[in-house]
């Protein structure tokens, strides 16, 4: 995942913003009973395994924190079509909520043009970090971390020395893929890796890395999931190969049918960002409050130091969760480059 690069000016500006705003705006306390956030998921909505349940576990945890009723907050679901995507926001805006959360990367375009529509409605998007308007608050995630984290538990965990990595190709990003490999040379560098961007096939493509050895596949193909049925079927036909996932992009993840073939897993923590966007709704704050001028963005960008990515650990030997310890220890304390 590419991290939104600005101009220098551009984050001058933001911390300018920053300072500015803290020395003018005093703290203040809303009643929760006079605050309007609006959510609106994705296609599915709660219960979906993936997003939406992820980012509904946030606004959940900030009902109970902060005495939200079910009165102050407003849960709508797009049926997933860039116009559908758009009535909703526009509808939340022209209601006058506080704020409007917009669950996942899919809302981009949809979020960008409404906020600029509505300069003085307040929007947030849960993972992006490329909207550059001051209207929107850019939760965005340091998933490059979490895949070096997961090449380290793959190299760990391997016995055969062979690992691989599967990413879909219709992203044309290979920041997850060159961390991954990054990863695995750290924990050992003879470990011998094999990349793979696809945009589909993936049943007789985990079967091929079978074949040759491969026993630790890190996949972020979030599609569908056939990833977790190739696997399976290796392991019925007397491959041992085990998976490492991605959250909460990976619906299958939890399911009882993932467990047994589950190292670990990089997650993303949407119920953090949720939580700390309502918190700064229910304080009365504007937006401009919430910027990270290190990341050059409008918002917060979420990662190992903060706790907004982590990395979880399952079926994974001790000595492997030694080492990703090691490795988070030193990515925090910026003793490891990672890959752009």
């Amino acid at each position: 995942m590419k991290l939104l690069e600005l101009p220098n000016v551009r984050k001058s500006l933001i911390t300018l913003i920053a300072v500015f705003a803290t020395l003018i705006t005093p703290y203040t306390s809303h009643a929760a009973n006079n605050i309007k956030i609006a959510m609106v998921y994705d296609v599915g909505g709660r219960g979906d395994k993936s997003f939406d349940d992820a980012a509904a576990l946030g606004i959940d945890r900030a009902k109970k924190r902060y005495g939200l009723s079910n009165l102050s907050v407003r849960e709508l679901v797009t049926v997933g079509t860039e116009f559908d995507r758009e009535n909703r926001l526009e509808f939340l805006a022209k209601a006058g909520y506080n704020i409007i959360i917009a669950v996942g990367p899919s809302f981009v375009n949809s979020v960008s043009y409404i906020a600029a529509k509505f300069p003085d409605s307040q929007f947030a998007i849960v993972d992006d970090a490329s909207i550059g308007q001051i209207n929107v608050a850019s939760l965005g995630f340091r998933q490059d971390q979490g895949s070096f984290l997961a090449g380290v538990s793959a190299a760990m965990n391997s016995k055969s020395g062979k690992v691989a990595f599967i990413g879909d190709a219709s992203t044309h990003d290979t920041t997850d893929q060159n961390n991954f490999i990054a990863g695995t040379k750290y924990a050992n560098p003879k470990i011998k890796v094999t990349a793979r961007q696809v945009t589909g096939g993936l049943i007789s493509e985990v079967a091929n890395l079978a074949k040759s050895g491969n026993d630790v596949i890190y996949s972020t193909w979030s599609k569908n999931g056939d990833v977790l049925t190739a696997v399976i079927a290796q392991n019925k036909a007397k491959r041992a190969v085990k998976l490492i996932g991605l959250a909460p992009d990976q619906f299958f993840l939890n399911t009882k049918l993932a467990f047994p073939y589950l190292i670990g897993y990089v997650n993303k923590r949407y119920d953090t960002a949720v939580l700390d966007i309502a918190g700064i709704t229910v304080s009365g704050k504007t937006l401009t409050e919430f910027i990270d001028p290190e990341a050059g963005v409008y918002g917060r960008m979420y990662s190992l130091a903060n706790s907004g990515v982590a990395f979880v650990s399952m079926n994974s030997n001790s000595a492997a969760n030694t080492k990703v310890a090691t490795a988070r220890t030193e990515i925090i304390a910026k003793k490891i480059a990672l890959v752009k």
